[in-house]
């Protein structure tokens, strides 16, 4: 089985055919489905009534045959019932694949089962962040999952959401300056604020060169009273110790009837993501140390803000339930 190319030659069953009776070792079982796509796993379902499996392996368009990265039983009530087996009779088995060798057919004791077709090929297609846990074998420190980067650009939603910004605008916590040069193109007089940290003016885009004043962090901040007339922040809040404090600066730099558009992780996702048994994977970010849900965002800002509208940026629905991303609100600066 070497070699690919024999597979055209063989009357074998596909992907459509599930799911797929399997016999070996005076044990019998079925494959029910496969899936993966497009994640780099090739992941097989199904069952096996002996506690041994049969060796499965996986034959790409290269020619290259590859084992199981993991092999796992998996509770099967039904065919308990319907067969005595075993409870944990059915199995899960996972493979790596790569883009530019994608799966061809998978095998059991060296023989054929059945072969993937050319539009079951598109596994790959994504390269997701944590990828390297499908491969490692250390066991891993805290550090290893809740980690941070440097800053990356902001999606095009939040930039069609900070649009509203208009005149002189200063973007708090402003990263790499991505949205900031999109506020410049948008005929903005934008200014940036930032930590003076290297990681950071590593990446900050060359157009807003000039546009970014560093910091060391605290107050005051560093610019007149009544300086903008709108002061936007992304996902920027969540990180910043005693955020409450800076609300009274806010209002500070803002001319009179100015504005503030901020937008956060919504923390209601957690509950909200409960029935669908997941929990939303940019809440493993590290340097996150407040935690919002629109009421608390509202609470911080009343005392010197007025909020205007609350937004639901950035959700999902996952398993068929609805959970929100990120809070988005525009609050308009308070008279006095």
């Amino acid at each position: 089985m070497d070699n690919p190319q024999v597979l055209t030659e063989m009357p074998v069953k596909s992907l459509a055919d599930l799911p797929l009776p399997i016999a070996a070792d005076q044990g019998q079982g079925f494959v029910d489905r496969i899936e993966g796509a497009p994640l780099p796993v090739v992941r097989v379902f199904g069952w096996f009534s002996r506690p041994i499996l049969p060796v499965f392996a996986l034959l790409t368009q290269s020619g290259q045959k590859r084992a199981p990265l993991a092999s796992a039983r998996i509770q099967r009530e039904d065919v308990k019932a319907a067969l005595g087996c075993d409870l944990f009779s059915g199995f899960r088995l996972d493979f790596l694949v790569q883009a530019d060798d994608q799966p061809c057919a998978l095998l059991m004791n060296d023989e054929l089962q059945l072969q993937f077709s050319p539009t079951q090929q598109n596994y790959a297609q994504m390269a997701p962040h944590y990828g390297n846990l499908f491969t490692t074998d250390k066991v891993l420190g805290r550090e290893a999952i809740y980690g941070y980067g440097p800053p990356v650009d902001v999606s095009d939603e939040f930039k069609q959401f900070a649009r509203m910004a208009s005149g002189r605008v200063l973007d708090f916590g402003c990263g790499n300056g991505d949205l900031l040069s999109f506020l410049l193109a948008e005929g903005c007089d934008g200014l940036g604020l930032e930590l003076d940290e290297a990681r950071i003016r590593a990446v900050l885009k060359p157009e807003v060169e000039g546009r970014v004043t560093f910091y060391a962090g605290g107050k005051p901040l560093p610019f007149a009273d009544g300086e903008f007339d709108w002061i936007v922040s992304t996902e920027v809040i969540e990180h910043v110790h005693d955020i409450a404090t800076y609300v009274p600066e806010f209002a500070r730099l803002l001319k009179p009837g100015g504005r503030m558009l901020i937008t956060t992780p919504d923390i209601t996702s957690i509950p909200s993501s409960f029935p669908a048994n997941c929990v939303p994977w940019h809440l493993l970010e590290s340097t996150h140390i407040n935690f919002f849900t629109p009421r608390s965002v509202e609470a911080m800002f009343a005392s010197h803000f007025a909020l205007e509208q609350l937004y639901c940026l950035a959700s999902n629905r996952i398993n068929g339930f609805f959970v929100p991303g990120s809070i988005g609100a525009v609050f308009q600066r308070k008279p006095g």
